[in-house]
């Protein structure tokens, strides 16, 4: 008989992400290229080796797609202002929303190019969101 507990069941993450409804004060603006067009879509959570967004347009998985994340931090006590992430990721998975929210989907990527500046530049605004989300 098959197991449609163990089926269902979500492999672990090699690296947790941060939800980005922790990042108090952190401002986030997510932007996308698909298909030769522009989109905007909310940013769900972030890791330095992926991230999840809703979407109100169907993407397909296995398509790469091209992305601009800015994050600016409102706190005058950081060593940072801003930081935009120029990358390319891979759409993982993509399902129906049943939230609240008004989109239509929820995606879950994977960085494919990374470039180790901009790793290390987001490990250390996560780094500061996880420091400040335990006070």
């Amino acid at each position: 008989m098959l197991n449609l507990f163990k089926f269902f069941k979500r492999k672990k993450r090699a690296v947790e992400r941060v939800p980005v409804k922790m990042v108090v004060p952190v401002e986030v603006v997510f932007q996308f290229n698909y298909a030769n067009r522009d989109y905007t879509g909310i940013l769900k959570d972030i890791s330095v080796n992926g991230f999840g967004f809703f979407s109100a347009k169907f993407l397909e998985t296995g398509r790469e797609i091209e992305l601009e994340i800015t994050f600016e931090c409102k706190d005058p006590d950081t060593d940072f202002r801003w930081v935009m992430l120029k990358e390319r990721a891979l759409i993982k998975w993509v399902a129906v929303n049943h939230s609240a929210n008004l989109v239509d989907y929820d995606v879950g990527c994977e960085f494919t190019q990374p470039a180790d500046e901009n790793r290390k530049k987001l490990a250390k605004i996560l780094q500061y969101v996880l420091n400040n989300s335990a006070k």
